[in-house]
């Protein structure tokens, strides 16, 4: 019980920095959003690391599903080929979409300084 207190504390009390000296306190503004900072790092690692995994499972194998193939089963051969470029494209795809979602924010602001600046001639 008293993790979860620790917790409801730390989210309804204004962060204090302690380390100015004795008897001086100052509230920390940045210490809600360096928290939030590590916990979506270490989110983002995770999920990179599931999904390297995952994908180097499924291509292993497809790749032993091809090499147990005949050599004159070419269309399977072509199939299980198309299989593995398809899912490097759809990684390919994921990974650009995470990191157009990242970059957002920045592209908005790009996006609303370019129409302010033709606004302005």
């Amino acid at each position: 019980m008293d993790k979860y207190r620790d917790n409801f504390s730390d989210r309804i009390k204004p962060k204090m920095d302690y380390s100015s000296g004795i008897g001086q306190v100052k509230i920390e503004p940045f210490k809600e959003s360096q928290m939030a900072l590590v916990k979506s790092m270490f989110a983002k690692e995770e999920r990179e690391q599931f999904f390297s995994d995952a994908y180097g499972e499924i291509l292993t194998d497809l790749f032993v599903a091809w090499l147990k193939t005949e050599p004159h089963a070419t269309k399977e051969r072509d199939f299980l080929y198309a299989s593995a470029m398809a899912l490097g494209s759809v990684k390919a795809k994921m990974v650009g979409i995470e990191m157009y979602g990242a970059n957002m924010s920045f592209i908005q602001n790009q996006n609303k300084q370019s129409q302010e600046g033709e606004t302005n001639e």
